[in-house]
């Protein structure tokens, strides 16, 4: 998987992930795109920040991280396949629509 392809796929899984929240208002958000703007691979804290149209229209402006964890240097050794949850992985999403921001874990999630 490439990034442009990750960044696809994520968009969906965070759909599904909405889906899932116990939140029932959260339920019906969902997530039209995702464009990556920093990478801080080399902090104690490795993530990518970026922009996410999101919310209950899917459009409204919201921000991200994404943290990766530790071993890539570049963007070329990011391990997209790895970043991407699997199906049945939940708890990776933390989302925030009053200040709209969305956190994605997807090392610390787990299976459902």
């Amino acid at each position: 998987m490439d990034e442009q392809d990750f960044w696809t796929r994520m968009e969906f899984r965070i759909r599904a992930e909405f889906q899932g929240f116990a939140d029932r208002h959260l339920r019906w958000y969902w997530c039209d795109g995702l464009v990556a703007e920093q990478y801080e691979l080399l902090t104690a804290d490795p993530c990518i920040r970026g922009r996410a149209w999101s919310g209950s229209t899917g459009q409204e402006p919201w921000r991200f991280v994404l943290r990766i964890g530790r071993g890539a240097r570049t963007r070329a050794e990011i391990p997209w396949t790895a970043l991407l949850p699997g199906e049945q992985a939940t708890g990776w999403l933390s989302a925030d629509p009053r200040r709209r921001i969305m956190l994605i874990s997807p090392l610390v999630g787990h299976p459902e």
